[in-house]
């Protein structure tokens, strides 16, 4: 998705009596937001009852049989290479008082890895030119976007139709192309009753006829499977849990807070606040809510994440490719293969129930040994290829060279995982075996150059935990000269209000809007900050707050106020660590103290 730079506002225009400290950050100046999916300057095409009942302008296409359409969203990590990626959290940290917490080894918080396989320039003419300024540049420190797309809506009864007709004639055994159905009354519902192996029979059902009708219409790296470089094809196929929960979530359109969330955000126009949830998921409301059936609905019914996707929560469930693991302590998954994954949730839970990392393990046989399959649950597809096509060879042996000589570097090895320690022993032994050997002093130089390069990477590690601190308590001492301007613009508003004078009114209205929108952004910023933090070991942290604590400690007024907000920040950091989750609202009140 692209990003707008929002050029200075009234707000900070008003706010030029606001404390240095806060204008020299200038955190609320330069800030960069994500489209939305309904925030896209190409107008989207008209709505097709059947295939595309909610168009989005940089909604991708793939043909169908009978001139049916299937619609794709498309998600990016930012990252070096294919082989690099981005580490997510998935499921949700339940607490001991939440009902979810008993089945925390099913959807528990657990660590995820995701990256896309897919570079701009292996898409498809009319895809780039559908999503033309809607992706990052590459940059000068080696990020490029690595896409994957997966289905806007969930595979409905008409297009499963369409694709599994085709058999007979893909296998040989009917001369011709099957004619196409009349519409029938429940085409656009999702797709359900099937089991684990019919999702992905329609997936290599429906390869082998793009491949034959529309080979064109796919992606394809380094010229494609058969080319003399090496390439590959894309193919269909179900997405993986984890390219289906980061997209669920809102992937690169939100912030790292929105992403780690119970739900993803609800967000209407300018609405500072989620909007319930009976506007974006199909389930059963209980006691309070409109009488709602609990049914399945037609696709495009309600409204779409943050990425575009429809019905991620609720309505049909939805089977994805990679097997159920158990989700261990530590947030790991475990070693023991289960069950086939549905995520999402269906039209029969009770909304307290649903979360978008909700998981459950079906069995993939029943107890007659027949492929089980489930009235609730459907699919959504997403395109892949080889990961390590011949093609890119070269560029993956580079990065796993390049990476594999960092990979023991971290700020605190045990001595049995220190390489160092290890080349020590094998000197000290080729020392006393062979005293004179050119080898033993040969690798005793390695050793030694090894030690400095350790050394030089754990002392910037230091310094940037150190600049972690104190950077995060600059951007809290701003929040709170943004939360002083926004009082006094409040009571100027006030005063607008009571001389009637409607052109001051909708001034401050606007000035106040803007300063909140500069308040939240800084307080993700501040949580980004948090998150990083967690990462570092607890006793190089804490060695480094003390080091930042002396060094404001020698700075007169602002120090004093500063050294508050990096402890302040060292209690969200270790209360991060130990639940993997943060209330924003009190967050951002112990920030300004209230």
């Amino acid at each position: 998705m692209p990003s707008l730079r929002r050029p200075p506002s009234a707000f900070h225009r008003a706010r030029r009596a606001a404390p240095a400290t806060a204008l020299a950050l200038g955190i609320a100046l330069s800030l960069t937001f994500p489209v939305a999916a309904d925030e896209v300057s190409r107008p989207p095409a008209a709505p097709d009852p059947l295939y595309d009942p909610k168009p989005l302008a940089d909604d991708i296409e793939l043909p169908l049989p009978c001139d049916g359409r299937l619609l794709l969203r498309t998600v990016y990590v930012l990252a070096k290479s294919a082989l690099d990626d981005r580490e997510v959290n998935l499921g949700y940290p339940f607490t001991q008082d939440e009902p979810g917490y008993k089945q925390g080894f099913v959807a528990g918080y657990r660590l995820g890895h995701v990256n896309g396989q897919f570079e701009p320039a292996d898409l498809p003419t009319a895809w780039r030119t559908r999503l033309d300024g809607k992706l990052p540049a590459a940059g000068e420190g080696g990020l490029k976007p690595m896409l994957y797309f997966i289905g806007k809506y969930e595979i409905t009864q008409r297009q499963y139709r369409l694709v599994m007709a085709l058999e007979p004639w893909l296998h040989g055994a009917a001369p011709e192309p099957p004619a196409c159905p009349a519409p029938a009354a429940t085409d656009r519902l999702p797709m359900v009753d099937l089991s684990w192996f019919d999702a992905l029979n329609f997936t290599a059902l429906y390869t082998e006829w793009l491949m034959r009708k529309h080979r064109e219409a796919l992606p394809a790296l380094g010229g494609g499977a058969g080319s003399a470089a090496g390439g590959a094809s894309a193919y269909v196929r179900l997405p993986t849990e984890t390219e289906w929960e980061y997209a669920a979530r809102g992937a690169q359109v939100v912030d790292r807070q929105a992403l780690e969330a119970r739900l993803f955000p609800r967000r209407e126009g300018n609405a500072s606040e989620d909007g319930p949830l009976r506007d974006w998921a199909v389930y059963t409301q209980v006691a309070g809510g409109s009488g709602q059936t609990a049914r399945l609905a037609p696709i495009g019914t309600k409204r779409p994440n943050p990425v575009g996707l429809f019905d991620v929560i609720g309505n049909a469930a939805e089977m994805v490719l990679d097997p159920f693991l158990l989700v261990r302590g530590g947030g790991r998954p475990g070693g023991g293969t289960g069950g086939f994954v549905v995520k999402g949730g269906n039209y029969l839970e009770g909304e307290q129930t649903l979360f978008t990392g909700m998981r459950r393990e079906y069995p993939l046989f029943d107890d007659k040994g027949q492929p089980s399959r489930n009235t609730t649950t459907g699919f959504r597809i997403a395109l892949g290829t080889l990961a390590a096509p011949r093609a890119r060879y070269d560029e993956l042996f580079a990065g796993w060279q390049a990476e594999g000589r960092l990979s023991n570097l971290t700020s605190e090895l045990p001595p049995d995982a220190d390489a160092g320690v290890k080349l020590d022993r094998i000197v000290a032994d080729l020392q006393r075996d062979m005293p004179t050997s050119t080898i033993g002093r040969e690798l005793g130089t390695v050793s030694e150059e090894l030690k400095r390069s350790v050394a030089l990477i754990a002392a910037q590690r230091r310094d940037a935990a150190a600049n972690l601190i104190q950077s995060s308590a600059l951007v809290a001492e701003t929040i709170g000269n943004y939360n002083i301007r926004l009082t006094n613009l409040n009571k100027q508003l006030e005063e607008q209000k009571a001389k009637r004078n409607a052109e001051g009114v909708q001034f401050f209205t606007n000035v106040i809007a803007d300063g909140t929108s500069a308040v939240q952004a800084a307080l993700s910023i501040y949580l980004d900050n948090v998150n990083s933090g967690a990462a570092y070991a607890e006793t190089l942290f804490a060695e480094q707050f003390q080091r930042v604590q002396d060094e404001l400690g020698k700075k007169p007024v602002l120090g004093r106020s500063l050294s508050a907000r990096a402890t302040l920040f060292m209690k969200h950091v270790e209360q991060y660590r130990e639940t993997r989750r943060l209330d924003r609202d009190r967050v951002l009140n112990e920030v300004l103290g209230r």
